[in-house]
């Protein structure tokens, strides 16, 4: 039987110690074991809850794998069906709407905003079966259309060229006195062709009946046994048999009927091409209701993960702790007959990863999963991606005008796009980087890429991230900025250390990174205030590189094999940190180049205003429109691509691993559905 609230609460308060607050949220092994008969209304339960991740229950001693029924075999190949039938309509409808969709509408799918009842509701709203029999007849008469139209217009093709005669076409034929060919011959042969058989067959006669800029539409009639040698002839010139229609009727008349046929036909698509687009408004329905089948279709077979027993089923997932709550009141508005039990997971399994971060991070997380969401037992850096991406992403772009109308564009697409949450996401975490492109523009001193001298005072004395003016100390910051990233990382590594216990690997491993980069920095700091002696500093980095080529190469079995590794690891540990801050000057080097590309735009729209009164004035926005457009296209690829790679190699790269799974709940799943609360 279920168990009683007060139990969960007592058992939910016990496992997690107050005031913890992990972003990776701690999740809990549910099992449900339920009568067979209630599978249905309990799968349908977790649905609308959304809270249970579902996994294949393993435990074959106890439970034997489920299988489905004779009936849940049917529905799955009527909601398979049903798919076939959703495709063909919405290909058929899409493929004759009189509107292509454009390249933004082909990028943007179409969002239904709906709750789950409606969703639900998504087969009572349409007669599937109907449409798809109208439409099916449709596409069978436009398919006769269309290829009677074909045909006629070949043959139109084929009989204009022959309007010069005058005899119905089933007597354009030879008989035992005489051979007749309907040919055409290359225009500039046809001379040649007509000399060749006056001279050689004489028995032969070439009547013209049409003529084209290529080619000239003959009659050949010549005596039987002369027939070797026509084809002799002809077999040397470009030339073509033409096979006429049997028809009683002269080209000329068959043309006249052959034109009517066709505005015949053309009135029957017309017709046609109208009930079909009666049919258009149905395609919002017909995509929801795809949506419907796939997860009426999910929901049946997702059952085979289940056990079973004789009478009863099991079902086995994982739930966050935030959502037992919410699990058990969908599961007693069931049915009090059955059994719930919820345990901590054990060292040999693998639970899924669910990101619990604060709201303003909570978009970052795209980012992070776009590497691969970490395991369960790591730290979760989105947070420290969020603040990292943001500056970075800022120190590229770089300019004040630039941020405010990203900043602008990314609402507006946010608002008024029909997007999924993810691509919402997206442009939440460009818009907080816009932001920081503005904060940064402002130290930057550059305003639409205006020269710096050009600004207020004001304006001019707050720009000591001037690129051009104070190159060395942009660069500076920029790998300032690159050593603390990579430092937060190696902390975050030694944390996860000590939380696993290795408390020598964290002292080793990080503790001397810290004390070379950390320590040797601070000792060089007060050497160059004069604090401290030059030793000091030399002393701190000589411990530390000495502490790594002792013991980083620990690994090894022999002595002399922990001083090669000691070596070799000692000299990528150092090298590579170095190479890797190094790397971070490649923020100032695109944010250079969004205001050099901009100073340019600038001067070139400058040189052209003078040209004409008014054309000049035009050209030159022109100028700056086109090329300020371009330039934060251009450079917000760049203000992505860059900033990202330095979180995945730089930074992930001292710390993160990966392989986690996502916590992906039982629940509808669509692209295009978009489910809202009642």
């Amino acid at each position: 039987m279920l168990h009683n609230g007060a139990r969960h609460r007592f058992f939910i308060q016990d496992l997690v110690p107050k005031g913890t607050e992990m972003a990776v949220e701690p999740v809990k092994k549910i099992t449900v074991i339920i009568h067979k008969e209630l599978q249905g209304q309990v799968v349908d339960s977790l649905v609308r809850t959304g809270t249970v991740h579902v996994e294949r229950l393993l435990d074959e001693e106890l439970l034997s794998p489920k299988e489905l029924s004779e009936d849940e075999t049917k529905a799955i190949r009527s909601f398979s069906y049903g798919l076939s039938q959703v495709d063909f309509l919405l290909g058929f409808l899409r493929k004759h709407a009189e509107e292509k969709p454009g390249f933004l509408k082909t990028m943007v799918k179409n969002k239904y905003p709906m709750t789950l009842d409606e969703f639900l509701a998504a087969a009572e709203r349409i007669d599937l079966g109907g449409v798809y029999a109208r439409c099916s007849e449709l596409q069978t008469w436009l398919i006769r259309v269309l290829e009677g139209q074909a045909s006629l217009e070949r043959e139109r093709d084929e009989l204009s060229d022959w309007t010069g005669l005058e005899m119905p076409l089933d007597e354009v034929k030879g008989d035992p006195l005489f051979g007749l060919m309907t040919l055409r011959i290359a225009a500039a042969e046809f001379e040649a062709v007509v000399d060749e058989l006056d001279a050689e067959v004489p028995e032969s006669a070439v009547e013209v009946v049409g003529e084209s800029e290529n080619w000239v539409y003959c009659l050949l009639l010549y005596h039987p046994e002369v027939e070797e040698a026509v084809n002799n002839i002809l077999s040397l010139h470009k030339h073509d048999a033409v096979t006429l229609p049997d028809i009683q009727d002269e080209p000329e008349d068959r043309l006249e009927q052959v034109a009517r046929e066709l505005t015949g036909l053309e009135r029957r698509r017309g017709k046609l091409m109208d009930s079909i687009k009666e049919c258009m408004d149905l395609v919002p329905a017909l995509e929801v209701l795809r949506e419907f089948l796939v997860n009426q279709r999910r929901k049946i077979e997702v059952t085979k993960s289940f056990g079973m027993t004789e009478s009863t089923v099991a079902i086995e997932g994982w739930v966050t702790e935030g959502g037992i709550q919410k699990t058990l009141g969908a599961l007693e508005g069931v049915s009090e007959y059955l059994a719930v039990e919820i345990s901590d997971a054990c060292e040999d399994d693998d639970p899924p990863v669910s990101l619990d971060n604060p709201k303003w991070v909570k978009p970052f997380e795209v980012l992070t999963k776009l590497y691969g969401p970490p395991n369960h037992r790591e730290y979760d850096p989105t947070w420290i991606v969020a603040v990292s991406f943001m500056v970075f992403f800022g120190f590229c772009i770089g300019d004040v005008g630039y941020g405010l109308c990203l900043i602008a564009a990314f609402l507006l697409l946010r608002k008024y796009l029909p997007l999924g949450k993810k691509a919402k996401d997206m442009l939440t975490v460009l818009t907080y980087g816009s932001v920081w492109a503005m904060v940064i523009g402002v130290f930057a001193g550059s305003w639409f890429g205006i020269p710096t001298d050009n600004l207020p005072r004001f304006i001019q004395s707050i720009a000591v991230l001037d690129g051009l003016k104070n190159t060395v100390i942009v660069m500076g910051v920029a790998m300032g900025i690159g050593l603390a990233h990579m430092l937060v990382g190696v902390g975050v590594e030694f944390h996860d250390n000590l939380k696993e216990g290795n408390v020598a690997d964290a002292l080793i491993d990080q503790g001397l990174i810290f004390l070379l980069f950390v320590g040797g920095g601070i000792a060089a700091a007060l050497f160059v205030l004069k604090v401290v002696p030059l030793t000091v500093p030399l002393l701190v980095a000589m411990v530390a590189v000495g502490g790594m080529l002792l013991l980083l190469g620990r690994s090894a079995k022999s002595i002399p094999g922990k001083l090669v590794n000691g070596i070799y690891e000692t000299y990528g540990t150092v090298v590579g940190f170095i190479s890797d801050i190094i790397s971070y000057v490649r923020l100032y080097a695109l944010g250079l180049a969004t205001f050099m590309i901009a100073y340019v735009i600038n001067t070139m729209a400058g040189m052209v205003k003078g040209i004409a009164p008014v054309f000049g004035i035009v050209l030159m926005l022109l100028i700056l429109l086109v090329g300020h457009t371009f330039n934060v296209a251009i450079n917000l690829l760049g203000a992505f691509v860059h900033p990202l790679r330095l979180e995945f190699v730089e930074f992930f790269g001292k710390f993160y691993d990966d392989g986690g799974r996502n916590f992906s709940p039982l629940a509808v799943e669509s692209k295009i559905v978009m489910i809202r609360e009642e």
